[in-house]
């Protein structure tokens, strides 16, 4: 009787402790069946149930003090949910951080970059986790140099209603492949309008013997016109004396940049229902002078539940070259559900 007496005054104790600093436990899961819709691809499962289609699921947990009017110290620690990830705790966010509001906000350790953050407010399909989308809008093919999230990094931001500015500093460590990187993004929005862009730069010293440096650019707007929401980015990745893009018998195909240029649309039929479809455009271009293409179509729509809740499908088709390598013609077709608590 006294033990379970002292486990219920510990649960008080501890419930009215995470009340009083403002922690929260929140997640997200998204889970769906993918359909592969060619055979020719024999690495690639024909019918797969899948989580992460649509958006990463995960776990996470924030906290805010007060620690004087107007001055507020937070935490976020963030982990994915998939159990084909390697196991590694916290391995999305991981932070700590400071906020005022006139003078802004400062976070400190493993979060996304400044590249990601704009380029998902101009990525025309919105498809976060959709490969061979968003991953090449933000500039991700030289994300081992930089994106789509930065560890040992140091971030302000700065908003107001229609104004954001972030930048954000890498320490390269190394320990590990964290190379230094500095980015500075920002958006402008004027009535239905916004306007977005960033710059990243990675120095690659460790990776290459040399003081060398690849940068990504990337740009776009966004336009409201009733009930539809038009979008077009696009991104640019310099690599610095080239990268291989293959194996070592391949070493002649350095890449010297990619380019990628994304075009697409959102209808809000109405309040629970949305239709969205989006095209790219990518361009790898090698040291040799020579060019390779590749083209990415995605159509789909939404069906909101609640606030919470809802079911996605859409149809992703690739061909081309994926960053410079040859692909063939990729066609899926995806359905699933996705929830937040």
């Amino acid at each position: 009787m006294r033990n379970t007496s002292l486990c219920f005054l510990l649960s008080i104790g501890f419930a009215n402790e995470c009340h009083a600093d403002s922690v929260r436990l929140y997640g997200l899961i998204d889970q769906g069946i993918q359909i592969n819709l060619n055979s020719q691809h024999a690495t690639l499962k024909a019918f797969k149930v899948q989580q992460g289609n649509k958006m990463a699921s995960r776990f996470g947990m924030q906290g805010r003090g007060e620690i004087a009017p107007s001055h507020v110290v937070f935490f976020n620690l963030e982990g994915e949910t998939n159990p084909s990830s390697p196991a590694i705790l916290f391995k999305r966010r991981n932070y700590i951080g400071y906020e005022n509001r006139q003078v802004g906000q400062f976070t400190l350790g493993l979060q996304s970059s400044v590249s990601f953050d704009i380029a998902r407010l101009i990525d025309p399909s919105g498809l976060i986790r959709q490969k061979f989308v968003i991953d090449d809008l933000s500039g991700i093919f030289n994300g081992r140099y930089g994106n789509k999230w930065v560890d040992n990094a140091l971030k302000y931001s700065f908003r107001t209603p229609g104004f954001n500015f972030i930048t954000s500093y890498q320490l390269g460590s190394p320990d590990s492949n964290h190379q230094p990187n500095f980015a500075a993004g920002t958006s402008y929005k004027i009535g239905n309008t916004l306007i977005a862009g960033s710059y990243s730069m990675t120095q690659n010293s460790r990776l290459t013997h040399h003081n060398e440096s690849s940068q990504i650019f990337n740009a776009g707007i966004s336009q409201t016109m009733g009930n539809v929401h038009l979008k077009l980015g696009f991104s640019q990745s310099e690599l610095s004396n080239g990268r291989s893009s293959t194996t070592r018998r391949h070493q002649h195909l350095l890449i010297h940049s990619v380019k990628n240029l994304g075009v697409g649309f959102k209808y809000q039929a109405s309040p629970q229902v949305d239709f969205f479809a989006a095209a790219y455009r990518q361009k790898t271009s090698f040291q040799t002078s020579t060019s390779k293409y590749g083209n990415k179509l995605v159509v789909g729509g939404n069906y909101h539940l609640s606030k919470r809740t809802h079911v996605y499908a859409f149809v992703n088709h690739a061909n081309g070259s994926d960053s410079g390598k040859v692909m063939n013609d990729l066609t899926s077709g995806t359905i699933g559900i996705v929830h937040r608590f």
